[in-house]
């Protein structure tokens, strides 16, 4: 039972990130910088949410531990692709200042949404988690 609380959680927070919080705040046309800023801070309170979340997950699920490790994994992947975007960002500076085609806005940009899409596959893949823990289908 508590296991599929914890990742009712996390699927939760993640469908608010990917889905709502995202979209809303990156696909604004102005101040770009100001948006992703807020986005990032979000990222990183998520993140610590998330972790927190899946290391209960893991010691408080009895037979389904083992189902932690990929969302941890998948976490992890993402929390190394924001460290980079960071670090990127840092030699960016603001992005508003910089054309839109720019070599490192492109890669930069790509690399956004290459994140959102880790995201999104963290999201597929804690569903497909659920439904196992939940017996198969015909168990919801």
């Amino acid at each position: 039972m508590i296991d599929k609380l914890l990742l009712s959680l996390y699927m939760g927070a993640l469908f608010c990130i990917v889905f709502i919080v995202a979209p809303i705040l990156l696909r604004t046309d102005k101040s770009k910088n100001l948006a992703g800023h807020f986005y990032g801070k979000m990222l990183w309170r998520f993140y610590k949410l998330a972790f927190l979340i899946l290391i209960l997950y893991l010691l408080l699920a009895d037979e389904n531990r083992v189902y932690a490790l990929p969302l941890m994994a998948g976490l992890t992947l993402n929390i190394a692709l924001s460290l980079y975007l960071k670090d990127l960002k840092r030699t960016i500076g603001d992005i508003d200042l910089i054309p839109y085609n720019d070599k490192t806005r492109v890669k930069f940009r790509r690399l956004s949404i290459l994140s959102t899409l880790i995201l999104f596959a963290n999201f597929a893949l804690s569903i497909l988690v659920y439904i196992k823990i939940s017996g198969g289908v015909n168990g919801l």
